[in-house]
């Protein structure tokens, strides 16, 4: 009986493992890169009707270093759950994680901004419960003066993204790859988004 019982429990493990939105992120609930990577193949083909947006937690570094860790996973779950119910409203909408502060969100193009506009702007409002009044009347996290006398600001944490709305000639496994090199560039311009163009693209 023991070993019917066992096969039974790998066959049922195989079949689960084989639909990578069984197998959530532990700590957000959402459905990890295998998804993600499987949920792409579906949408990439159908750009411009739909949109793949590359979304992270900005400034959560700098954040961490003030204030430190102890509401780090609330944050990532703040930003999961936002993302998660703001998108549950598109028909076809999928949120996943890619990495700790990172995400994507695919949904219906014509609902794209609305809804990263709504999910932005909780997110911060969130947020404000986590910084000081000091901090929240200066909207800033730290600032320093570097060697050559230039004030460094870094503001407050909020959710920066990047879009593909278009058809762009860059192979589906490199999309992600570019999105987050733009978002990394996004992060450091203290603008709060980027939609990606053809010129952007980095194909090696």
């Amino acid at each position: 009986m023991g070993l019917l019982e066992a096969r039974k429990y790998i066959q049922q493990l195989h079949k689960r493992q084989s639909d990578p939105f069984l197998w959530p992120d532990f700590l957000t609930g959402l459905p990890d890169k295998a998804a993600i990577l499987k949920k792409l193949e579906e949408v990439y083909p159908n750009l411009g009707k739909f949109s793949i947006v590359y979304v992270r937690i900005a400034n959560i570094h700098s954040y961490l270093i003030k204030y430190g860790p102890n509401h780090h996973a609330d944050i990532i779950q703040w930003a999961a759950a936002i993302l998660k119910t703001s998108v549950a409203r598109c028909k076809h909408g999928f949120v996943g994680t890619l990495n700790t502060h990172d995400f994507m969100v695919m949904c219906e193009s014509r609902k794209m901004v609305k809804l990263m506009d709504e999910a932005t702007e909780l997110f911060e409002r969130q947020m404000r419960k986590y910084y000081s009044a000091k901090d929240l009347k200066n909207r800033t996290t730290l600032s320093f003066i570097k060697n050559e006398g230039t004030n460094i600001r870094v503001g407050l944490m909020k959710l920066v993204y990047v879009v593909a709305d278009k058809k762009l000639s860059v192979e589906r496994g490199d999309l992600i790859l570019n999105m987050a090199d733009i978002c990394d560039a996004v992060e450091g311009s203290g603008e709060a988004m980027m939609v990606l163009n053809q010129d952007m693209i980095c194909v090696d």
